[in-house]
């Protein structure tokens, strides 16, 4: 004797049955496009953005623990390099650097920090034009990098007055940054 069910049917008593029975599909004709918009739409999103937690992914974007999306090349014009630094391995956007007003401050010593903040930014812009924006935390942890970057350049100058004057200026430069985002709303710039 079989105990095989009907599809949507349980094990369970008569009455918990009907509350149970699965509501039959209605078939669709194999040449339509009915739900194409919908497929499309689901598409789009796999190509995007990936889920889960932005700002780890930002991370692993800018020191090449994750390659590049695929066509980040293609989107954006360029194609970030890596530079290994004493503190890892950084991407870098060939074409960045250290945008301060007038140019002040060490923004010379400053510029692989920029370049290698000025890819996360680009990687915020790639999601933004793909459809798929990066959450909040990414532009975050691009900063949080731009401003470790900073620091561990002041500490690992020889003389005393170079660190506190390199430390004055990185924090002037990563709080400036700070403070744009926040007044960006952490969006792609």
């Amino acid at each position: 004797m079989s105990t095989r069910r009907p599809v949507g049917t349980t094990s369970e008593s008569p009455a918990s049955e009907k509350a149970n029975t699965a509501v039959p599909v209605r078939p669709q004709p194999k040449d339509t496009f009915t739900g194409a918009a919908d497929a499309l739409q689901r598409t789009a999103k796999v190509s995007g953005a990936p889920a889960g937690d932005h700002g780890k992914l930002m991370k692993e974007y800018l020191t090449g623990a994750r390659p590049p999306p695929a066509d980040f090349e293609q989107v954006m014009g360029y194609k970030p390099y890596a530079i290994q630094t004493k503190h890892g391995q950084r991407m870098q956007d060939p074409h960045g650097y250290a945008s301060a007003p007038g140019r002040i401050g060490p923004d010379k010593e400053f510029d692989p920090a920029a370049k290698t903040h000025d890819y996360g930014y680009d990687l915020l812009r790639y999601y933004d034009k793909k459809g798929t924006p990066l959450g909040d935390d990414a532009r975050k942890a691009a900063d949080a990098l731009f401003r470790k970057d900073l620091f561990d350049y002041a500490n690992d100058q020889k003389g005393l007055g170079d660190r506190l004057k390199f430390r004055a200026w990185a924090q002037i430069y990563a709080t400036a940054v700070e403070l744009n985002s926040r007044v960006q709303g952490y969006g792609p710039p």
